[in-house]
């Protein structure tokens, strides 16, 4: 079944505050560090689409605390920070001193690997942060995953296929996921950048559980172009040869397609996939992070993030069918290693031309 685009306005402009230069020796790549020594530190990790609005958003709310406070909010997204190069400091923290005071994060490949879950978070050294609202309407995996395993969830956003209707495709549309192995979608599917973390790892986690250790070179096979969300927009109902029936794509990106795009969105019986956006705070600083805590539960942040679609997880319709891998499955592995596997399986079945543009 298709269902019509929903669309939001673009967003544009945006405000760093925190000018004065950080303390911290460590940098990114680009030389904005993680932390900021006296700050309380906030290390967020926003999915490409979203990360323009959830700035300006954070940025009024940080220069307006820090006008009024003597430790001042620091994050590393305010002064554009190189994500890879933050990512690769907490992946190396070895103590509590080493971490920011909050970190919310949209994507699986630090919190989960072992050593990040087993130093700092199976300790109880960061505490995950659920809402009381959300926890009361929880699936039960999801209330254990909080309560027995702390890992936080804040907010959830999800994958989709967007259909190019102008391709008129002659093939029977897909309504499961695991559809997409069948070798009569080939090259006919086109996915946002598989990065190794977050992008499609949890698709072909899916398809591998359900399907078997081949299913993701097959899937692979498939795939006529990985291209970063942007230009799969573009390319939508376009002259492009190359453009694809099929187009796998985080909603974040989705609400952005124009009104004029002859698109819909596929709903597949098992649902979307889930892009949960996880959220912890340091158990020695709860207190001190508290205002953090409730900005981000506000409606301000509320409103930013349901520009891409991403909702705060007590306003989750849970009733609604979604797609996910196993938590067990997460949780008893590492997840670096997990992607790690996945990523060298999907090379096998990719075509060699598959990243041009």
């Amino acid at each position: 079944m298709q269902k019509p685009l929903q669309m939001t306005e673009n967003s544009e402009g945006v405000i760093a505050v925190c000018g004065s230069l950080p303390l911290n020796r460590k940098t990114t790549y680009n030389g904005i560090p993680l932390l900021k020594k006296g700050a309380i530190n906030l290390y967020i990790n926003m999915p490409c689409p979203l990360k323009v609005v959830t700035k300006m958003a954070i940025s009024e709310f940080a220069e307006n605390y820090n006008s009024s406070h003597n430790i001042p909010i620091y994050s590393p997204m305010l002064l554009d920070g190189d994500s890879k190069g933050i990512e690769g400091e907490l992946k190396s923290a070895q103590t509590e001193d080493d971490l920011p005071e909050v970190l919310i994060a949209s994507g699986l490949h630090t919190v989960l690997s072992r050593q990040f879950k087993e130093r700092f978070i199976n300790t109880g050294i960061y505490t995950g942060i659920s809402s009381d609202e959300a926890l009361k309407i929880m699936p039960a995996i999801f209330q254990n995953l909080v309560k027995e395993h702390n890992i936080g969830i804040f907010a959830i956003g999800y994958w989709s296929i967007v259909v190019d209707l102008s391709t008129n495709p002659l093939v029977p549309y897909p309504y499961r996921w695991i559809d997409l192995v069948n070798p009569r979608y080939k090259d006919l599917i086109t996915v946002h950048g598989y990065n190794g973390k977050a992008s499609i790892a949890s698709l072909l986690l899916i398809l591998k559980e359900q399907l078997g250790s081949n299913a993701t070179t097959d899937f692979a096979c498939n795939i006529r172009n990985v291209w970063h969300f942007a230009e799969v927009l573009k390319r939508l109902d376009s002259s492009e040869p190359r453009r694809t029936p099929f187009n796998l794509l985080p909603n974040a990106a989705t609400v952005q397609i124009p009104s004029r795009k002859n698109a819909a969105i596929l709903e597949f019986e098992d649902g979307p996939i889930l892009a949960p956006m996880l959220m912890f705070v340091k158990t020695s600083k709860i207190e001190e992070c508290l205002p953090i805590v409730t900005f981000f539960r506000s409606n301000i942040m509320r409103q930013a993030l349901k520009r891409g679609d991403f909702h705060l997880a007590e306003h989750v319709n849970w009733q609604e069918p979604f797609s996910f891998p196993s938590w067990t499955y997460l949780l008893n592995n590492d997840y670096e290693a997990l992607v790690a596997t996945l990523d060298i399986e999907l090379k096998k079945g990719l075509r060699p031309d598959v990243f041009q543009r």
